[in-house]
């Protein structure tokens, strides 16, 4: 179960990482706004909790930015590999690979703790299943708004 939560969580970081990289600032203010939207609604955050948790959850979110940055970094290493790379260079680029998994493991880790000392334990699992929602609804909205843009590109 704990490793199910890590792995939607995971994914939802990867999700919000990309959304950073290819949307302009405005499409971005207005993915934040909805995410806010979204996650207090689904949560049943109180005024109180809101003021306790969104600082939390926005200093989460700018961590595992950095890290998911790093780990795009490496992958787009990985993609142009060079040919006659040793063994050595490819043990060296896969352990910091794994490293970087593991800081965004303990990352998250961390904070859970620190949201379970504000938030019920029922709305921290909410927010986690909150996160998985809103994920798949962006995606579903990203799919049809690139399908809707080839569709007026054909006309």
């Amino acid at each position: 179960m704990k490793t199910k939560i890590l792995l939607i969580i995971l994914g939802i970081f990867s999700i919000t990482a990309m959304a950073q990289r290819h949307f302009d600032p405005q499409t971005l203010e207005a993915i934040k706004t909805k995410k806010i939207a979204f996650l207090t609604e689904q949560i049943g955050l109180t005024s109180q909790e809101a003021e306790k948790f969104w600082p939390i959850y926005n200093e989460l979110d700018k961590q595992r930015f950095l890290i998911m940055d790093h780990k795009r970094e490496l992958e787009g290493n990985c993609e142009q590999l060079k040919p006659g790379m040793s063994e050595t260079e490819f043990r060296k680029l896969a352990v910091e690979m794994a490293s970087m998994h593991s800081k965004e493991g303990k990352l998250i880790e961390e904070y859970n703790l620190k949201l379970l000392n504000v938030l019920p334990a029922e709305k921290v699992v909410k927010l986690y299943l909150a996160e998985g929602k809103f994920r798949t609804t962006l995606m579903r909205e990203f799919r049809k708004s690139q399908q809707d843009k080839k569709e007026i590109e054909t006309k």
